[in-house]
C-alpha cells in the first residue's frame, strides 16, 4: 500500500512543487520520469533474485529502503536534492511488484484474478490515500511533510513484513537455458507491447488527472482526486470476478475500448460531469492489473515467472514514465487537459496487440 501512496505524491503536489522550486510543469514531469523509470529498473535485478532470498527478506529491504528515501526527501531544499532523493525512493519502492505478485502466483492455484483483485484493492487505497496526504500535509504543514508520512508509515508494516510474510522453498537460479523457446518468447514480446500501451495510459492518468482538479477545483481537488482514485477498488472487484470465469485477453479489450471515449472526454468536461467521468476512467483504469497479472501466470512457466513480472514493471513503470515528460510539455504548451485525448489513440494499438497475442498463443497450442 504505501508503495502506491508514493507514486501520487508527485503528482498530488504538482503545483505546490512547481511553485516552490520555480520550474515549469515539463521540468517536474522529467524528474518524476527519471524516479519512474527507477521504479521500473529496479523490478528487473529483484525479480531475479526472488529465487535465490525470497520474498520476506526482499520486501522488509524494500521498506527499509523507502524509510530512509522518504526522510531523505522530506530535507531536500533544492531540486537537484529532491530529483536524486526521488530517485532512490523509485528504486527501493520497485522491489515490491515483482516480488508480491510473483508470491501471489505461487500461494494461488485457483482463484488467481480475485486474489490479485484483493491486492489490487490495497493497491486502490494507497493510491487513494496519497492525495489524501498531500492534502494533510499541505494545508497543516507543507509538502515535504507528505514524504515524512511515508515514512514513519514504512516504520510502522517493516515489522509486519518480518513476521507475516511467508517463507517460500527456493527456486532454481534462471539461466538462459529457460528463454530458449521461440514460441514462448514471441508471446512474451507481444505481451510487454501490450504492457507499454498500459503503462503509458496508466502514467498519463495517475500523473495528471490530480492536476487538472487541480486547475478545476482549487484547494478541493486532493480530496477529489483521492475519493475517484479510492472508486478505482470497484474495477479490482469486478476485474477479479469476471477474470476467473471469462477469457481475461478478451475482457482486457473490452477494457481499452471503453477508455477511448473517457480519455477523449477529459478534455470537454468540467464540474460534476469531469467527476462522473474520472470515477468511470477509474474503475475502468484499475481492473486492468488484475487481468494483466493473471494473464502473466497464463503466459509464463513458474522458473521464469519472476522475471516475466520484472520486466513487465519495468515496461510499465520504467520505461513508460516516459509519458510524464511528454505530458509535461504537451501541458507547458497547451494544457493538462488535451494530454488525455492525445494519449487515447493508446488503446486501439492495444486492442490491435491483444488479437494479435490470442492468435500466437492459438498457435502454441496446435
Amino acid at each position: 500500500m504505501s508503495v502506491h501512496i508514493i507514486m501520487m505524491l508527485i503528482p498530488s503536489l504538482y503545483i505546490e512543487l512547481t511553485n516552490y522550486f520555480l520550474i515549469n510543469a515539463s521540468q517536474l514531469g522529467f524528474i518524476f520520469s527519471l524516479a519512474s523509470f527507477c521504479y521500473g529498473v529496479g523490478s528487473l535485478p529483484m525479480s531475479f533474485l526472488y529465487n535465490k532470498f525470497g520474498p520476506k527478506k526482499l520486501i522488509a529491504f524494500s521498506q527499509f529502503g523507502i524509510l530512509i528515501s522518504a526522510l531523505s526527501v522530506s530535507f531536500s531544499n533544492s531540486i537537484e536534492a529532491f530529483a536524486i532523493t526521488n530517485i532512490f525512493l523509485g528504486i527501493f519502492a520497485s522491489i515490491h511488484h515483482p516480488v508480491s505478485l510473483t508470491l501471489i502466483s505461487e500461494v494461488f492455484e485457483k482463484n488467481i484474478s480475485k486474489a490479485n483483485a484483493f491486492h489490487g484493492v490495497f493497491g486502490s487505497i494507497g493510491v487513494s490515500l496519497g492525495p489524501l496526504i498531500a492534502f494533510f500535509a499541505v494545508s497543516n504543514f507543507d509538502w515535504k511533510s507528505a514524504f515524512f508520512i511515508v515514512a514513519l508509515i514504512n516504520l510502522l508494516i517493516i515489522p509486519l513484513s518480518i513476521f507475516f510474510i511467508p517463507k517460500t522453498k527456493k527456486l532454481d537460479i534462471v539461466s538462459l537455458d529457460d528463454f530458449k523457446d521461440k514460441k514462448q518468447n514471441n508471446i512474451l514480446k507481444i505481451f510487454f507491447a501490450i504492457s507499454l500501451v498500459v503503462g503509458l495510459s496508466f502514467t498519463i492518468f495517475n500523473t495528471f488527472l490530480p492536476p487538472v482538479f487541480s486547475i478545476e477545483f482549487g484547494g478541493d481537488s486532493n480530496r477529489l482526486v483521492s475519493l475517484i482514485m479510492l472508486s478505482g477498488f470497484i474495477g479490482q472487484i469486478l476485474s477479479g470476478f469476471f477474470g476467473d470465469k471469462f477469457n481475461r485477453s478478451k475482457l482486457l479489450s473490452i477494457v481499452f475500448l471503453l477508455l477511448i471515449p473517457l480519455f477523449i472526454l477529459i478534455f470537454y468536461l468540467g464540474n460534476f460531469s469531469l467527476i462522473s467521468i474520472s470515477v468511470l476512467l477509474a474503475i475502468m483504469m484499475y481492473s486492468i492489473q488484475p487481468l494483466i497479472n493473471s494473464i502473466i501466470k497464463e503466459i509464463s512457466p513458474t522458473s521464469i515467472r519472476s522475471i516475466v513480472f520484472g520486466s513487465n514493471f519495468f515496461i510499465m513503470f520504467g520505461v513508460s514514465g516516459l509519458a510524464a515528460y511528454i505530458g509535461g510539455i504537451v501541458a507547458d504548451y497547451y494544457s493538462f487537459k488535451v494530454i488525455f485525448p492525445i494519449f487515447s489513440l493508446l488503446f486501439p494499438l492495444g486492442i490491435v496487440l491483444i488479437y494479435n497475442l490470442n492468435n500466437q498463443r492459438k498457435v502454441d497450442k496446435c
